[in-house]
């Protein structure tokens, strides 16, 4: 199996070496020591190279993973303005000491309902608007659209990367598999029409348990591997996120969607070669008939079921 050139990969660090860090330990937060802000950057930008030797093109960066929470296993505790710091007086130059002046810094990469504020902080500090290339963010609080709105019209130069995301065994049932497809659908289309660029799946491939996972937070995948059957499980989720990363491609704009029924949610991008594509939602128990009119052209009746999704692609 070939490689393909055009993936780009993004790393986001848990937590600096246990020396480093003010609580002497990986866990349980604690916070990058100011002495060690230099080597830590060095360190990272070291990590992007040795992936580069292995042709793996690191593309961006988040400073840290959920740096505003105390977790159990890997974490780092940094505020706002000690994200904005570190970002433009030691990562941004050690990344392009090393020569990786292409790749983009991303803040937060926590939750939603507090991303304005974060941003706020963040670029409040002297050179982060330059130093920092976008604002990461997770969906574990709720959907806060409008938050995400409102980042995206006050920052309009800045990417907004959706970076992780998955269906946690603690909160949600196992076999729900049409809620665990509509989340991520429901999700992915109000983040790409709040202005989102890009969303990831924090899990892709899990075992059959939903690991491994050290710390036993076991969670859903889109596709799930029992290695002592040695069978594959593709869940619905799967096909879901595949109507939006099949057809919307790289350098797609978003374009204008306007909708009379409620039960009805949807998202519409024109893609770099002209080709038009919409993603509809129906995540109500009954059944919704629509109309679809673009350009002045207009289709007969369509029907999208209950709990499905349907998506469209047509040429000007």
């Amino acid at each position: 199996m070939g490689r393909n050139p055009k993936i780009q990969f993004l790393a986001s660090p848990w937590s600096p070496p246990a020396f480093m860090k003010t609580n002497e330990e990986m866990n349980h937060g604690g916070k990058l020591r100011q002495e060690y802000y230099q080597m830590w950057a060095d360190m990272v930008a070291r990590y992007v190279s040795a992936y580069q030797d292995e042709g793996i093109a690191v593309r961006r960066l988040t400073v840290q993973n959920e740096p505003a929470a105390v977790q159990t296993w890997d974490s780092c505790i940094f505020s706002g303005a000690e994200e904005a710091e570190f970002a433009c007086r030691y990562l941004r130059p050690a990344l392009d000491r090393a020569r990786h002046s292409d790749v983009k810094i991303n803040i937060w990469d926590h939750n939603k309902e507090k991303i304005l504020e974060r941003a706020a902080e963040s670029f409040g500090v002297e050179g982060a608007r330059e130093a920092v290339d976008g604002i990461a963010f997770h969906w574990y609080t709720g959907e806060h659209f409008d938050a995400l709105a409102e980042v995206r019209r006050q920052y309009p130069d800045k990417e907004l990367i959706f970076t992780e995301g998955c269906v946690e065994y603690s909160r949600l049932a196992a076999d729900d598999q049409v809620r665990h497809a509509e989340m991520y659908a429901h999700d992915i289309i109000g983040d790409f029409n709040a202005g989102m660029n890009g969303f990831i799946d924090w899990n892709l491939i899990l075992d059959q348990q939903g690991g491994p996972n050290h710390v036993v937070n076991y969670c859903d995948a889109p596709v799930m591997c029992d290695v002592d059957a040695d069978t594959i499980d593709v869940k619905r989720s799967y096909y879901y996120i595949g109507h939006f990363s099949r057809f919307i491609r790289p350098g797609a704009k978003r374009i204008l969607v306007s909708k009379y029924s409620p039960d009805i949610e949807a998202t519409a991008f024109r893609n770099e070669d002209g080709g038009k594509v919409l993603v509809l939602l129906n995540r109500s128990d009954r059944d919704a008939g629509f109309v679809f009119s673009a350009e002045g052209k207009h289709s007969g009746q369509m029907l999208l079921g209950k709990h499905s999704i349907m998506t469209c692609c047509w040429e000007s």
